[in-house]
């Protein structure tokens, strides 16, 4: 299966906005999320013992408590957001529907004309088109870099590590924020406002997609897990 269809995406994004409330904006980290998103959806044991302590707990009932599983902490927020966003997954990875868009470029087209109506992922914050356009060449300048350092034995792939790394400091000296860092803010940003291009575009980045075949649970779990956590957007960020 490809993409979860505009429809499956816009189900996901009331869902989302409702566990936004529940947790009054105070998301839990990637990674208790993801966990808690698993312990839903997974056969494995250490996810199971997660979901059985999680309930025991008292958490759906509003009971402030903390589980720790495997060396994840289980907090307040986890088990609505496991409850309620699990299911959503195990559908989507089953559906028979899946979206027509493969590709960040067609979502980046989708984007641009969304104004214009008449298009599969639809953007309503007006930021989606350029910050896709944005990854799309931050991607393609990555592999022309891998293509060169083939034949230079890895120099550019080392050169463009330590140029990054002196940038990377740079901004933090100075207070600035990265455009790969305002980027991957301002998707999951939009994401949540209700783009499904965004949202898209968060779900291309979580993982491989394939016009055929099943929908992969933990690509699936992660981009679930990028849009309802609090530094989601960091995750998303080491994607691309």
């Amino acid at each position: 299966m490809g993409l979860p269809s505009p429809e499956q995406l816009a189900e996901l994004g009331k869902q989302i906005a409702k566990q936004g409330q529940l947790c009054h904006g105070a998301w839990e980290k990637f990674k208790s999320v993801q966990a808690a998103l698993r312990a839903k959806l997974g056969p494995m044991a250490i996810q199971q013992a997660a979901t059985h302590a999680i309930s025991a707990a008292g958490v759906s009932s509003g009971v402030h408590v903390g589980v720790a599983i495997g060396g994840v902490a289980i907090g307040t927020t986890l088990a609505p957001i496991g409850a309620a966003l699990g299911p959503w997954i195990g559908a989507a990875i089953i559906a028979n529907q899946a979206g027509k868009i493969f590709s960040l470029y067609d979502l980046k087209a989708d984007a641009q004309k969304s104004r214009a109506g008449n298009v599969d992922y639809t953007c309503r914050c007006g930021a989606c088109a350029s910050n896709i356009g944005y990854v799309i060449d931050k991607k393609e300048r990555n592999a022309a870099l891998v293509a060169i350092s083939v034949g230079t034995v890895g120099a550019a792939t080392i050169f463009k590590g330590i140029h990054s790394a002196g940038k990377k400091l740079y901004s933090k000296l100075v207070g600035q924020v990265r455009p790969k860092e305002r980027v991957s803010r301002d998707l999951v940003t939009s994401a949540r406002g209700g783009c499904t291009a965004a949202m898209g575009a968060v779900f291309l980045l979580s993982g491989s997609w394939s016009l055929t075949g099943d929908r992969d649970a933990e690509t699936m779990t992660t981009a679930v897990a990028i849009l309802t956590s609090d530094d989601g957007w960091e995750k998303l960020r080491s994607l691309w």
